[in-house]
């Protein structure tokens, strides 16, 4: 926090003319998230699978690591940070000359089990502004509570243990209906459960006279896959758009490297949900779908 605090201050202050300097600064600040990012979420996924890779080729040599604990939310406010200094940089937002108000804004509470993923200018001027008691938010907010318990609760608790159960046979007793069943099931068990998480969070900050958008607009009535990262975890498909596709040059040098990185970002999504290899697959596999949904328009 103290980094990227006074990183983006010392960007915002050095002249456009000095890029050099600017972008010395971002890539520190970068390095510091990611790397951070990196050791405590996704060491083990790497020395795990080099561990693999190497028994492999019967070579007998383990990487150890003693147990690391990893920080509560560390990926939401490792974006939030991220975003703050590169809005900065980018000159979208000025930076806050108050710690706390930045800090508050990068642990605000409500939203670091799931999200929604909040950007400079959706929060911050909400946390730095006086806000009195109003009884139509807090009513307001405990309607919205009250829904997302209704969906972690009464639906994805109740779908969870059948899925669980699902999961443990034997993929040979299975037949196509089973399959077909147990995918359906831990769609909406996800769904219920992420979205449920999602409105818990807007109804807390609701209650403190503070508005967050929406992450999740009915994802699986979905008319094809664009439309489906149009509405599934919608800040964390907007993030990955902006702070990753786009600099990674989106569309605009020609199909080829369009598809790439169309590929590289949604890899990149999968992992972000997990440091598996499955997730990894997901986003892949994800790309592909939106490769071909591309290319066939």
């Amino acid at each position: 926090a103290f980094t990227d605090y006074y990183t983006s201050l010392f960007i915002y202050n050095t002249p456009e003319t000095n890029k050099k300097k600017r972008r010395f600064l971002l890539f520190v600040t970068l390095i510091v998230n990611l790397g951070m990012l990196f050791y405590f979420k996704y060491l083990y996924f790497v020395l795990d699978n080099s561990n693999s890779i190497l028994s492999y080729f019967n070579i007998d040599f383990n990487f150890t690591l003693y147990h690391i604990l990893l920080p509560f939310g560390i990926s939401f406010y490792t974006f939030l940070s991220i975003s703050y200094t590169v809005d900065v940089y980018r000159r979208l937002y000025n930076p806050v000359r108050n710690f706390g108000v930045y800090l508050t804004y990068v642990m605000f509470w409500p939203h670091m089990i799931a999200g929604p993923i909040l950007r400079a200018h959706e929060l911050i001027p909400s946390i730095a502004k006086s806000h009195n008691f109003n009884l139509e938010h807090i009513t307001e907010g405990i309607r919205t509570i009250v829904f997302g318990l209704f969906l972690k609760v009464v639906l994805a608790d109740q779908i969870a243990p059948m899925v669980d159960d699902a999961f443990i046979i034997n993929p040979k007793d299975l037949g196509g209906l089973d399959v077909m069943t147990m995918a359906f099931g831990f769609g909406f068990q996800i769904y219920f459960d992420f979205s449920a998480y999602s409105h818990i969070a807007l109804g807390a900050a609701q209650m403190m006279g503070i508005k967050i958008p929406e992450n999740f607009n009915y994802p699986y009535i979905a008319s094809s896959f664009k439309d489906f990262w149009k509405r599934w975890h919608m800040s964390l498909s907007a993030f990955l758009r902006d702070y990753l596709y786009f600099p990674l040059g989106g569309n605009r040098r020609g199909q080829v490297i369009r598809y790439r990185n169309l590929l590289i970002t949604m890899v990149l999504g999968g992992m972000w949900h997990g440091s598996t290899i499955n997730f990894a697959v997901w986003g892949l596999l994800h790309g592909v779908f939106l490769v071909i949904a591309h290319a066939s328009h």
